[in-house]
């Protein structure tokens, strides 16, 4: 392990065309001691897109980016695995991760990260992150993540384990951490092959591990239709098997109620699995649909509107 290093690892697939904003972010970075590890996950195409994006770096990086290393797994094996494949790469005392397309808030992001983790004296944390939507407009309330770092910086493990086993409010674009969390509490879990940080969070809490919550905007994170209650069948897919395995065996908050409550919470996934084979549904199955899960999607709108609101009166305000 390299004393003072930052490993930062893109993970990539046949998303390579996206790369370069993420680059660019990264290349401008005034921290002095930078790894950068790009890994892809079976793409096709990525021996040709390889040659350009070792261009783009040479030409383009300055001389505090001290180590360069490309990977490829031989097929698509997932999110989960390929990450991991590149924390196994990092040499350097601290690691990031960041997908193609987000990047990272000012040149002195990294030297901010790394000395507050210093400060902390906790193995991870999160800052803020501000979202950026098709049109390159800011939208700094997201649905998918918690606004009141206060309430999370007051929590146990415990606690915030229980709210991730509501839903997970942890900014994954915004993590930043020691690589020695990686080694002594292991890596990503394989109970999930696209979703990396979500079941990985509750571990950490089980373990005990404490987490710091930074109320600063270190992170630009591409928004896409997630953020409209709308997420890939595959997706959906991977929710299940982390209820099935993270949660469900664990929260027991209820009690006596809590089967009732793990019901409603399926039946919860599985208005989001409609929602996204909605196009493929006929006009019989999404009648159905509304019949089963009605309150379920008007509480969903409910949710994304209510953020579009706050988000509505930040912009009148400012």
């Amino acid at each position: 392990m390299v004393k003072g290093r930052i490993s930062f690892v893109i993970p990539t697939y046949r998303n390579h065309e996206k790369i370069y904003e993420t680059l660019d972010s990264l290349f401008e970075q005034d921290y002095p001691d930078i790894e950068l590890i790009i890994t892809d996950d079976g793409s096709p195409e990525w021996e040709d897109a390889l040659p350009k994006i070792r261009a783009y770096a040479e030409t383009h990086a300055g001389k505090n980016i001290t180590r360069t290393v490309y990977c490829h797994l031989p097929e698509n094996r997932g999110t989960v695995e390929n990450a991991n494949n590149g924390y196994r790469l990092a040499e350097g005392e601290y690691l990031k991760d960041m997908a193609p397309e987000d990047w990272l808030a000012g040149p002195d992001a990294l030297s901010r990260y790394a000395a507050l983790i210093e400060g902390s004296g906790c193995l991870i944390g999160f800052s803020k992150m501000e979202g950026v939507d098709l049109r390159g407009r800011a939208v700094k309330h997201l649905a998918s993540t918690e606004d009141d770092y206060d309430a999370l910086r007051r929590m146990s493990p415990e606690e915030l384990r229980n709210r991730l086993f509501v839903r997970n409010c942890l900014p994954a674009p915004a993590w930043f951490a020691k690589t020695e969390l990686f080694r002594r509490y292991g890596y990503y879990q394989p109970v999930t092959r696209l979703i990396e940080d979500y079941p990985y969070w509750i571990h950490l809490c089980s373990e005990g591990v404490k987490m710091a919550f930074w109320d600063e905007v270190l992170v630009c994170y591409r928004l896409s239709n997630s953020g409209d209650g709308r997420y890939s069948a595959a997706f959906m897919k991977d929710m299940y098997a982390l209820y099935d395995a993270c949660i469900f065996p664990l929260d027991k908050r209820y009690g006596a109620l809590q089967p009732l409550y793990n019901r409603l919470k399926r039946m919860g996934l599985d208005a989001y699995m409609d929602r996204a084979r909605w196009e493929e549904y006929s006009a019989g199955k999404k009648a159905l649909a509304w019949l089963r899960h009605g309150l379920f999607f008007a509480y969903i709108d409910w949710g994304n509107a209510r953020v579009r609101r706050k988000n509505r009166r930040e912009e009148q305000q400012a």
